[in-house]
């Protein structure tokens, strides 16, 4: 298209923004094709279209595969975005019954918050909605805000400081710490017995030092840990059996300290966090992901 002929969005057919999206997840006409439910000619026609509309080839070939140009890929998110959008203006002029839909929700959560939340969750989840399903994704690091603001996510749980204005955030709690420790170490945890002690730490690879390390040494103070892992489930069991103090949530230390461990106040103050719900914008008014929010707001944790 010339650039100097004005756009006009009723003499285009939006359905091909449909077919555009398929194709940018699927470099191939033919899986683009059935992503959507078209044939390979109709498919091959749309981005005949397509590519007229853009003035652009979207696909080319390089050897025997095909590969996105540099528009296409710029496109991507955007697309994504706007058919997000469309959806769940949609969805906002419909009712929501949890009884009846077969829905499939998409969530990503962290080690911490799976632990905590998702028993409960789905649970009361699959009471409500038997027809419903969750998916859940495993969450490592920051905040998946590109996944969220295209809406492929309905929610993150986890705990972040910033998001953009495309993301809407609500604390669900406030967390504190709390210390696991063997027999032995006596109804009250000093400092020193503290910092004396081999620990476990609960981490991901690569994660710096922990809230308890940030914390001793502004009193000077070092601790050795012993072992890290990298999941909450597993820490309790490896504490018990290997005598080593863990300072983890307290709500997960409450859960999961069995009868081997002793639950203590940690001997000096740690700073603790907030865990927080978050949803894309564009969902603000969808039903089925407002009764998931409200699902996740009644949760007793």
């Amino acid at each position: 298209m010339a650039d100097d002929v004005p756009l006009k969005l009723s003499a285009i057919d939006l359905n091909l923004l449909v077919v555009l999206d398929a194709l940018l997840r699927e470099p191939s006409v033919t899986k683009a094709g059935k992503r959507v439910g078209l044939s390979q000619p109709a498919t091959s026609h749309a981005l005949g279209r397509l590519r007229e509309l853009f003035g652009d080839p979207l696909l080319v070939r390089e050897g025997r595969r095909m590969h996105h140009t540099e528009l296409a890929q710029r496109l991507a998110p955007r697309v994504r975005r706007v058919l997000s959008e469309v959806e769940a203006t949609l969805a906002a002029g419909r009712s929501f019954d949890p009884a009846t839909s077969q829905r499939a929700f998409r969530i990503a959560t962290n080690d911490y918050c799976g632990t905590l939340l998702l028993p409960s969750l789905v649970a009361r989840f699959a009471e409500a909605a038997p027809g419903c399903s969750i998916d859940v994704h495993p969450l490592h690091g920051g905040l998946p805000a590109g996944p969220l603001e295209r809406g492929e996510l309905d929610m993150v749980l986890g705990t972040y400081i910033q998001a953009s204005e495309d993301v809407r955030v609500e604390t669900l709690f406030e967390e504190t710490f709390s210390c696991l420790v063997p027999r032995g170490f006596g109804a009250r945890l000093s400092l020193q017995a503290f910092a004396e002690a081999r620990h476990l730490l609960v981490a991901n690879p690569g994660y710096g030092p922990g809230v308890v390390d940030i914390a001793l040494a502004e009193r000077g103070l070092r601790r050795h840990v012993a072992a890290r892992v990298p999941h909450f489930m597993v820490a309790p069991a490896i504490a018990a059996r290997s005598g080593l103090v863990l300072t983890l949530p307290t709500r997960i230390a409450k859960a999961l300290r069995g009868d081997a461990l002793r639950l203590r106040r940690p001997p000096l103050p740690l700073q603790g966090f907030e865990v927080q719900m978050l949803w894309p914008a564009s969902r603000e008014l969808d039903p089925g992901a407002t009764w998931l929010r409200q699902l996740l707001r009644e949760l007793d944790v």
